[in-house]
């Protein structure tokens, strides 16, 4: 009997292997890769509205707050009122929150660099690849 795999489970599994590898690197810093990626976001878009980072991480408002609340709470990201729209939220770093992503970003390079040989080089880019392409298949008006 031949059974078809399931594209989302087998990604699922593999995302859940991926995130936990990633954690235990981030663990020592006392955040997870999904802080990890705000953090990150942050750090390059320097001050932007929470629509903004929900659309360059690709989550939802919900999925967004769950990982700012956190951050917010122990001081690392400051959310101020747009002075132009007094009803948008802005989000930046503050020097707490740059301290934390250049200790985090040491440590995620060991993560990347642990992945990259374990999968090696074609697998990467194969991974990246696949990635990106279903990445575009994202609607978008979503």
């Amino acid at each position: 009997m031949n059974i078809e795999p399931c594209f989302n489970l087998k990604l699922r599994q593999a995302d859940r292997v991926l995130t936990s590898h990633y954690n235990a690197y981030l663990n020592e810093c006392g955040i997870k890769v999904t802080q990890f990626s705000v953090l990150r976001s942050l750090w390059y878009l320097q001050r932007c509205s929470q629509q903004a980072l929900e659309k360059a991480l690709l989550v939802d408002q919900a999925t967004l707050t769950r990982s700012l609340k956190p951050l917010i709470r122990e001081g690392y990201i400051a959310r101020t009122p747009d002075t132009a729209d007094r009803r948008v939220m802005l989000c930046s770093l503050t020097d707490s929150g740059k301290a934390l992503f250049k200790l985090a970003e040491k440590q995620w390079q060991l993560a990347q660099k642990s992945v990259e040989e374990k999968l090696g080089p074609e697998v990467i880019e194969q991974l990246l690849g696949a990635s990106s392409a279903l990445i575009d298949m994202k609607p978008v008006h979503s």
